[in-house]
């Protein structure tokens, strides 16, 4: 996001995060970009979360560019150390999904809000 200021971002939680590096990576998305900024005419960053509380960690992220479907770790079972980037032309459907998901989600989009959710250690 750095590196691209015009991108838009989507990043969907399903519940809350089991890991402290999936808050902190919150909190360095909400540091690069205000999401209520409208600087290139349209909101560019949309993070939310979907309940239920059950739901376990699971992540969704997409632009206009690429999009990234995270796979089973190949190291071991609560890793989400693995992934398949996809192309422009494939991450249509996932953006199209992270709006939809994203509309409906409950937003947390300040650092006082991601700093609210629970990290649970399952």
């Amino acid at each position: 996001m750095a590196e691209h200021p015009d991108l838009i971002h989507y990043r969907v939680l399903y519940g809350p995060p089991r890991h402290r590096a999936l808050t902190d990576h919150l909190l360095q998305l909400l540091e690069l970009r205000d999401p209520s900024s409208r600087h290139h005419g349209v909101k560019t960053l949309h993070i939310g979360m979907v309940e239920p509380t059950e739901a376990l960690e699971r992540f969704f992220v997409a632009s206009e560019t690429a999009a990234v479907v995270p796979l089973p770790s190949f190291h071991g079972a609560e890793g989400f150390d693995c992934g398949a980037l996809l192309s422009r032309e494939a991450a249509v459907g996932p953006v199209r999904s992270g709006r939809k998901a994203c509309a409906t989600a409950r937003p947390v989009e300040t650092i006082e809000a991601v700093r609210a959710l629970p990290v649970r250690h399952n």
